[in-house]
């Protein structure tokens, strides 16, 4: 092991089930709970979904009767003014529980466009965040707009890195990743059917090219929001990993949860494997790159 590292890093990969919360109080509720599952069963972070405030919507009156149009105003409305409260929230339960908190983005007005910010927050208090790079085309239809940094940070010693759900697709940002050192990456979602699909792919095939653990949580239900075009989730928890001699799982599926129910996915993700993995197996994507051609090809 080098120094500093550890050899292991056991996580709770949350599948969030949608509910409607009055407050912000009311969040922390289920949140809290979450997190203290987690921490009894000896994980040192919770990992929760893209957009985990969705539930906070229906604090506004007007939220069961907005339609297509009114969803942004509703966005802007109800939860810019929250977020504040929202970050404390995240970073309370992270300190009380002594559990690291990532994922749970929210989505807040800044300069005057949208943004999908994930969160960090650590048990000493520290908070970092991490925007959504690519919004889909809902997303830029209430002006959401791409973050501009990708910046990984390290739990335990272990480097890790957030990619909110749609940014998995870009195999672009897991490689400045992986340059940047990390084993693990993070995946807030939320998606319809096909989207499960397109992520889950993704996050196998990201796993499979980096030699990384890819860690998904996504939300789920009927969010009921908009009436004419409701916002209905799927998924479950799963981890990617390489396929390889020195994992032998043929699919590459590390641990999954069942699909559309709340649980808690705890696992412990073993790192000296991973690294024996990219080192001495059958096959490595890492090691076998030629950086030098794909340089020329570009020309």
């Amino acid at each position: 092991m080098v120094r500093g590292m550890t050899d292991t890093l056991k996580i709770s990969v949350a599948t969030l089930a949608i509910r409607r919360y009055p407050d912000v109080g009311a969040f922390r509720a289920h949140i809290e709970a979450l997190a203290g599952e987690a921490a009894a069963e000896g994980s040192r972070l919770l990992l929760l979904p893209e957009l985990a405030c969705l539930g906070l919507l229906w604090g506004d009156p007007e939220a069961g009767a907005t339609t297509v149009p009114g969803v942004a105003g509703l966005y802007r409305r109800r939860l810019t003014p929250l977020l504040g409260a929202y970050t404390d929230c995240l970073r309370e339960v992270a300190r009380r529980h002594r559990i690291a908190i990532a994922g749970a983005s929210f989505w807040h007005e800044e300069k005057g466009h949208g943004l999908n910010s994930a969160y960090i927050a650590l048990p000493d208090g520290t908070l970092l965040r991490q925007d959504k790079l690519h919004p889909t085309r809902p997303e830029q239809a209430i002006d959401t707009v791409g973050g501009e940094t990708l910046t990984p940070f390290e739990i335990e010693g272990v480097r890790i890195g957030l990619a909110i759900c749609y940014d998995v697709q870009f195999p672009e940002l897991t490689r400045h990743l992986v340059a940047e050192g990390i084993e693990v990456l993070l995946v807030p979602s939320l998606t319809t059917e096909r989207g499960y699909w397109r992520v889950r792919h993704s996050a196998q095939a990201r796993a499979v090219e980096n030699q990384i653990y890819v860690c998904v949580s996504p939300i789920v239900g009927d969010l009921g929001i908009p009436t004419d075009h409701p916002v209905v989730c799927v998924g479950c928890a799963y981890v990617a990993c390489p396929i390889d001699n020195r994992f032998a799982i043929a699919d590459g599926t590390y641990a999954e949860a069942a699909k559309n129910t709340e649980s808690l996915l705890h696992v412990d993700l073993d790192l000296a494997r991973l690294r024996l993995s990219r080192t001495k197996s059958e096959i490595r994507q890492l090691a076998d790159r030629r950086p030098e051609l794909y340089a020329r090809l570009k020309r």
